[in-house]
């Protein structure tokens, strides 16, 4: 990112990114060894920059605070053996921050909808949603090949 796009990024990120509740999501794997708080920095960094790469004209705030807080579940979905965990997680974490942050309804549709295609029936309606799934897709491949890439600590 540029300085001045970093400024704003830490600008309007930075009240959320700090949060006790928001930084409880460091307790919790997401893919492979990537927490789920480093996922989601993630993806709200890699919706910023593909909203001024691409001119798209996302809402930046409202991009950032959704991306943030897209995976707000606080559980951890692989102790749970939790095999849906991908079709109603998005419900949980747009629940859970409409319940701890005072989000706006299109905040809260770009949460339910980032799972698309997952979740057939909850596609993006707004730029800011497309933007979302699209960095989310994007955030989880890197983590998942990262993580396969990554020198195993125990040689078979």
């Amino acid at each position: 990112m540029k300085k001045h796009e970093e400024a704003h990024f830490q600008e309007i990120s930075g009240d959320l990114l700090r949060d006790i509740r928001v930084l409880r999501m460091n307790q919790y794997i997401q893919h492979g060894s990537t927490t789920t708080y480093a996922h989601v920095l993630r993806v709200a960094r890699t919706a910023y920059r593909l909203n001024h790469l691409l001119r798209v004209k996302a809402d930046d705030r409202s991009l950032v605070r959704a991306s943030i807080l897209h995976d707000y579940y606080l559980y951890d979905w692989h102790k749970h053996h939790d095999r849906l965990h991908g079709y109603h997680h998005a419900r949980i974490a747009a629940d859970n921050a409409r319940r701890d942050f005072s989000i706006s309804p299109e905040e809260e549709a770009m949460i339910r909808s980032h799972m698309w295609p997952l979740n057939l029936f909850s596609p993006p309606l707004s730029r800011g949603g497309w933007l979302l799934t699209i960095a989310d897709k994007i955030a989880s491949t890197q983590e998942t090949i990262m993580d396969r890439l990554r020198p195993s600590s125990n040689p078979v």
